[in-house]
C-alpha cells in the first residue's frame, strides 16, 4: 500500500545531529524515518517539514530554516535515483511512474519568514509548498494552541479562543493563497483557525491533527472545524502522537495504538466524509510507546484498518489517494 505522509520532523533531527558533530545519515539511521524505512513502508511521498523551535532558534529562525533546507536539497543530490522533489501538479502526475519516493519541502513555524512576505516568496522559490503559521509559540503572524512549557501531559489542555491571526498573518494567508502554498492550520489556536476560515478562500490542511471529540487535546480538531474543512475541500493528516490519540486520564502513560487511530479515523470521516482524511505521522517529532514506531511499520496500520472493516479502496484514499488528489488540485 503506497503512503503519502503530510508531516515529519526528520530534517530538524538531522540538523541537530549535524550541528552537534554527530554523524547521522539519511540512508539508514536510528530515527523513525530514513531511506531504508521509507522503502520498507512503500512510500509514495513524504512531506519533510522544516521545524523551527523558537525556544532554541528565536535569535535567527530564518538561519535555522536555511540549514534544514540545505540538508533537504543535499538529500536529493545524494539520492537522485531514489528521491524526487515534488513542487507542481505535473511532478505529482509523474511521480507514480518515476520509481522514486517523492519529497516535498514544508515548514512548521511561520516565524522563519520574519514577518516579511518577500521572505515567504523566496522560500516558495526554494521549493516550500506548505507552511504552518505557528508552532507552539506566539509569533508575528498568529497565536497557537499551546500548553504550558509544551508539557503535553497537562490535561485537559485548554484551547485558545480569543487570539488568532494578526494583521500580518492575514496578509500572509492572502499571499500564500496567491502563491498556491498550502496553508497548514495544525498548531494554530482555535481563534486562528476560525480566522483562516474567514479570510482564506482556498482549501487548507491540518497536516498532523486528530479528533478532539475522541481525545480532548487542544491540538486536535473539533467537529465544527472538521465540518468547516470538509466544506472548503480541506485535508486532515492523522497524527500518530500518543497524546493526541489516547483519551486516558492518566496522561503520564498514554500510548499510540492502531485501535485508537482507527477510532479517530472513523470519527473524522463520519463528520467530514471519506475525502478529508490522510496521514500525518509526525515521525521524528513524537516519542513514547508507539505501535507504529516508524515508516517501516505502515503495513501494520493498513492491516489494522482492514481488520476494522475498512475497504481496500478506503484505505487507499487514506494512505495516499486523498493527499495525491488534494495537492494535484491545489499546488
Amino acid at each position: 500500500m503506497k503512503v503519502w505522509d503530510l508531516h515529519c520532523d526528520t530534517l530538524s533531527e538531522l540538523r541537530y545531529a549535524e550541528n552537534d558533530g554527530r554523524e547521522l545519515r539519511f540512508g539508514k539511521n536510528d530515527l523513525q524515518i530514513d531511506l531504508e524505512r521509507l522503502k520498507k513502508g512503500d512510500y509514495l511521498l513524504q512531506c519533510f517539514a522544516v521545524f523551527v523551535n523558537l525556544t532554541r532558534d528565536r535569535h535567527d529562525p530564518l538561519k535555522a530554516f536555511m540549514e534544514q533546507a540545505d540538508i533537504f536539497h543535499r538529500l536529493l543530490a545524494e539520492h537522485p535515483d531514489e528521491l524526487m522533489q515534488v513542487c507542481t501538479p505535473e511532478d505529482i502526475r509523474l511521480l507514480p511512474s518515476s520509481g522514486k519516493i517523492g519529497a516535498m519541502l514544508t515548514i512548521e513555524e511561520g516565524a522563519v519568514c520574519l514577518d516579511d512576505v518577500r521572505v515567504l516568496r523566496n522560500l516558495y522559490r526554494l521549493g516550500v509548498r506548505m507552511m504552518t503559521l505557528t508552532w507552539n509559540h506566539e509569533n508575528g503572524l498568529a497565536y497557537p494552541n499551546s500548553v504550558p512549557d509544551n508539557a503535553y501531559s497537562v490535561w485537559p489542555s485548554h484551547p485558545v479562543t480569543d487570539k488568532g491571526l494578526t494583521e500580518k498573518g492575514i496578509e500572509f494567508v492572502e499571499e500564500m493563497e496567491r502563491l498556491h502554498m498550502i496553508l497548514d492550520v495544525s498548531h494554530l489556536s482555535d481563534g486562528g483557525f476560525w480566522d483562516v476560515v474567514k479570510y482564506s478562500r482556498r482549501p487548507f490542511v491540518a497536516s498532523h491533527s486528530d479528533a478532539r471529540a475522541i481525545c480532548g487535546h487542544c491540538r486536535n480538531l473539533t467537529d465544527d472545524m472538521i465540518r468547516a474543512m470538509a466544506e472548503r475541500g480541506g485535508l486532515i493528516g492523522l497524527n500518530y502522537c500518543a497524546s493526541f490519540l489516547d483519551p486516558s486520564e492518566d496522561r503520564d502513560h498514554v500510548t499510540s495504538k492502531i485501535s485508537d487511530m482507527v477510532i479517530h479515523a472513523r470519527h473524522i470521516m463520519d463528520v467530514g466524509g471519506e475525502d478529508i482524511l490522510a496521514l500525518g505521522s509526525d515521525f521524528d517529532g513524537i516519542e513514547g510507546e508507539l505501535e507504529i514506531a516508524g515508516a517501516q511499520d505502515m503495513p501494520k496500520l493498513a492491516e489494522g484498518f482492514r481488520k476494522a472493516g475498512f475497504s481496500e479502496a478506503l484505505i487507499e484514499k487514506i494512505f495516499y489517494r486523498n493527499a495525491m488528489r488534494f495537492f494535484e488540485e491545489n499546488l
